[in-house]
């Protein structure tokens, strides 16, 4: 059987509802932008491969589409229990818990996910160093308010503001490039790289929307938001 031929696989899968040959299918149907068909064809897959990491990932995506984030998001999270090396399951992850505003600490273990299995990840490396650095600039405080007694010990307590200073440079200044395939470059991403500071990245995102061919004028109103952002972020 041809998998690149869709009328080959609908016949098949007419016949074998348990194949484990779904997935290729309802993508088929999801690069087609025909949610419908393709949720079915996962609804009824994963009722027979209730773990098929393909299948969920498909699924998370006509979710997300549809705007059921929440839906997407415990889907994604489902996969990640059988599949902890889905790097495209994460990254959705990911900007769909920051979209939905999910606590940090919880937005730092998704992205530390994200860079075991790209260690060279940008977005991920300046989300964790971003968030990390917040949380060490709070230690001297909570160090000044100890007794006496540990104040002896400044070595201890002064070290990790020499570590701040790296997490505090604006992210807007970093220059190497973000590179995201076209395929991940949404206006969502956008969104969750903006929210996290990370406006220079969110630039390059809207670069590879505009070669998509997007809506420019979505993309002008964007990185002009961006820009006023990047302005305030210099006052301050």
């Amino acid at each position: 059987m041809n998998l690149n031929n869709q009328i080959e696989l609908e016949l098949y899968f007419a016949d074998h509802f348990d194949t484990i040959l779904f997935p290729v299918l309802a993508d088929m149907y999801l690069e087609q932008n025909d949610l419908r068909r393709a949720r079915k064809v996962c609804d009824i897959g994963l009722k027979h491969h209730s773990n098929d990491s393909a299948g969920l990932f498909i699924l998370a995506q006509v979710e997300r589409t549809e705007g059921a984030l929440k839906e997407a998001e415990k889907i994604l999270e489902k996969l990640l229990l059988h599949d902890r090396g889905h790097l495209a399951a994460i990254e959705m992850l990911c900007e769909i818990q920051t979209v939905l505003g999910r606590a940090q600490n919880r937005l730092l273990r998704s992205w530390k996910h994200v860079l075991l299995l790209d260690p060279n990840h940008k977005t991920a490396q300046d989300f964790v160093k971003k968030v990390s650095g917040k949380d060490d600039s709070q230690k001297p405080k909570t160090n000044t308010k100890t007794p006496r007694p540990l104040k002896a010990k400044p070595a201890i307590s002064k070290e990790p503001p020499k570590e701040d200073p790296p997490p505090v440079i604006p992210v807007n200044e970093v220059s190497d490039p973000l590179k995201v395939s076209s395929r991940l470059a949404t206006f969502t991403l956008v969104s969750v790289l903006k929210n996290q500071g990370l406006f220079s990245q969110a630039l390059e995102v809207l670069d590879a929307l505009e070669e998509k061919g997007e809506n420019l004028e979505s993309i002008s109103l964007e990185r002009d938001t961006i820009q006023t952002l990047i302005d305030r972020s210099k006052k301050d």
